[in-house]
């Protein structure tokens, strides 16, 4: 169990990352030489992480890393916007002053952290994510459900994979003018800045709900506007 599990994170990782890219094929020989373990638990592995969706099997084709698209980002960002906003707003209603604590050392932590930006290096986008991933996790902390919160979680993870796609896959390399590059910046400073991480920290603080929720909204609508930036021929 212990060397499955090993392969699990291992993979996963890996996946997550993007290290393993969306769509690649995933043979147990190259898995066992790139990982130095066996095939019984990387079969395992790779079983487990098809029911976490990061892996497909097909007929006479084996296993390969899931897929990334316009239509399953859109799909993410709907249940990503659902659940968040049922937590969201339990959590203001219920959160205690050990949860504000949380969100306030979490917020300063995001604002150590770089500001992510169309220049940005794969070490410095890692930090970026723990630290943006930990606010989110402590902003909803407060929401009193286990079940919405493991959900809020899985599709965090999705959507990592699908954003680093989308920073350092083939479409990365699209050379982005001056121009491109300031607008680009001007995006991202505006859906995923600190300002914007700020002003969501603040009105939940103020447990104001209704703007809290509004800024989540926006918020939530990074990736699509990203995708729509780095690939307009998508649509």
């Amino acid at each position: 169990m212990a060397k499955t599990d090993d392969a699990v994170e291992r993979l996963k990782s890996d996946i997550l990352r993007c290290e393993l890219a969306p769509g690649a094929p995933l043979v147990v020989a190259g898995l066992s030489a790139r990982y130095g373990l066996g095939w019984t638990p990387l079969r395992e592995a790779l079983s487990r992480l098809e029911a976490e969706q990061l892996v497909i099997s097909e007929r006479n084709r084996g296993y390969r890393v899931a897929p990334v698209s316009a239509a399953s980002i859109r799909d993410l960002q709907v249940a990503r916007q659902a659940v968040e906003e049922a937590l969201l707003t339990r959590s203001i209603a219920s959160g205690d002053a050990d949860w504000e604590d949380r969100l306030v050392a979490t917020h300063h932590r995001l604002s150590l952290a770089p500001a992510l930006g169309p220049s940005i290096g794969e070490a410095e986008t890692a930090q970026w994510e723990n630290a943006h991933d930990a606010f989110h996790t402590a902003l909803l902390a407060a929401g009193q459900s286990s079940s919405l919160m493991r959900f809020q979680q899985h599709l965090t993870e999705q959507l990592r994979r699908h954003h680093r796609h989308m920073i350092f896959g083939p479409g990365r390399q699209r050379d982005l003018d001056e121009q491109a590059r300031a607008d680009f910046q001007e995006l991202l400073a505006r859906t995923v800045g600190l300002p914007h991480h700020t002003a969501m920290m603040e009105a939940t603080l103020a447990r104001d709900a209704p703007a809290a929720v509004a800024l989540l909204r926006e918020h939530v609508g990074f990736s699509l506007a990203v995708y729509a930036f780095l690939w307009p021929e998508a649509g």
